[in-house]
Formats: structure tokens, C-alpha cells, sequence
């Protein structure tokens, strides 16, 4: 997930470790639901291939 941060939105590691706790949370839940979204648009585009 860090590395996700990092190469997609220039958050690196340490930067992400001095915020607080509850933004590192929705860091990592926006994150998740981005990837979340982006492998759900990959599967429907395979399925579209078929």
C-alpha cells in the first residue's frame, strides 16, 4: 500500500508515518477502495474481450 502512495500520489513513506493516525486510516481505506474500483474495471473489460 505504501508503494501505491507513493507511485501514484507522491506520498512517501515517511511523510505518510508523521501524520496522524486518523488520516493515515483514510489514506489507506481511499486507497483501497481506488484499487478496489481500478480491479473491477479491469475485470469488466476482460468479460467485454469474451
Amino acid at each position: 500500500m505504501l508503494h501505491a502512495m507513493w507511485t501514484r500520489h507522491h506520498l512517501r513513506p515517511g511523510a505518510f508515518w508523521k501524520l496522524p493516525r486518523g488520516e493515515q486510516l483514510f489514506m489507506l481505506a481511499s486507497l483501497e477502495l481506488e484499487m478496489e474500483q481500478e480491479q473491477a474495471l479491469q475485470r469488466e473489460r476482460e468479460r467485454a474481450r469474451r
